[in-house]
């Protein structure tokens, strides 16, 4: 009986230094110190040195600030992949990856930094001594030229899809104005512009900095942008190519104080590049502003 008792405590003790040895719950650690948790497992290819590598990836600071996010844009990010730089480096927790995977890796922050991101040093707002977490999904494996063919491909649906949106705008918008009432014509160069509340202020001219709280949404009514969201207007120069040219046009029309609606043809606004993810390629837009000062 002693000696079980004696066993039990050792084993106990063997457990409580594991725990203390692992300071993120649910993470393994490798060898060379880095942490690492699978979400999905797969047994598909996996990265060979040379190959180019697509991934989903996020990473953020101790806080849990996000310091970058590929699906953002909309896209991917794709990199070389090369051998380890140094023990527990990202490229370790990568190799570690087959396509179809995600997992979240831990490591060094300094290291990552200095080594992997080739910076001089951290930035200031990461502590010496911390780390960063990576939530990475693996998409794909490639070649060069398997690369290669692939961007090809999706350049021809992207122009393919393109054609389509540019030949359909013009239906669409006045699809929207007949659904919404709206009789107003449209200036020589497409703008709309829709006076909802005449300000009493002064007169916004070029070359002024002026202040603009604004909501920006699709045609189907999705909402892409709004500075009435995060509480603060965009201030910005009229006039001179700092925004889209139906935001030049549009606001230059109005007094301090007053709103107005800009429905912006896409030649007018993001035309065949569209805005990242949130505004597609030969897309018209729909602004409520309200001009709050100018400078």
């Amino acid at each position: 009986m002693k000696n079980l008792k004696t066993i039990l405590v050792l084993m106990l003790a063997v457990f409580v230094a594991a725990c203390s040895s692992n300071p993120h719950k649910g993470f393994k650690k490798t060898d060379s110190g880095l942490y690492y948790k699978f979400h999905t497992k797969n047994d598909g290819v996996k990265p060979e040195v040379g190959m180019l590598v697509s991934m989903e990836m996020v990473y953020s600071d101790p806080t849990g600030e996000v310091l970058m996010d590929t699906r953002q844009d909309g896209g991917q990010f794709v990199l070389e992949f090369i051998a380890s730089e140094y023990p527990g480096d990202i490229y370790e927790g990568i190799a570690m990856m087959s396509v179809g995977d995600s997992a979240s890796f831990i490591l060094d922050a300094e290291k990552f930094f200095t080594q992997t991101a080739k910076m001089p040093m951290m930035p200031e707002f990461i502590e010496a001594g911390s780390s960063l977490t990576f939530d990475i999904k693996l998409v794909n494996v490639l070649t060069e030229e398997e690369y290669m063919e692939e961007q090809m491909r999706l350049a021809e649906d992207r122009m393919r899809e393109n054609e389509v949106r540019a030949g359909a705008e013009d239906g669409l918008l006045a699809d929207y104005l007949a659904a919404n009432s709206i009789n107003a014509t449209a200036r020589e160069s497409g703008l709309i512009f829709i006076e909802k509340e005449k300000g009493s202020g002064e007169k916004v001219t070029p070359g002024q900095t002026v202040s603009v709280h604004y909501e920006g949404r699709l045609l189907d009514g999705t909402v892409f942008d709004s500075s009435i969201e995060r509480g603060e207007p965009i201030e910005f120069p009229i006039g001179v190519g700092q925004v889209i040219p139906g935001w030049d046009e549009g606001i230059s029309l109005m007094n301090v104080g007053g709103k107005a609606q800009l429905i912006i043809p896409s030649h007018l606004a993001y035309g065949e590049r569209g805005a990242g993810s949130v505004v597609p390629a030969y897309s018209t837009l729909v602004f409520d502003v309200e001009v709050v000062g100018v400078k």
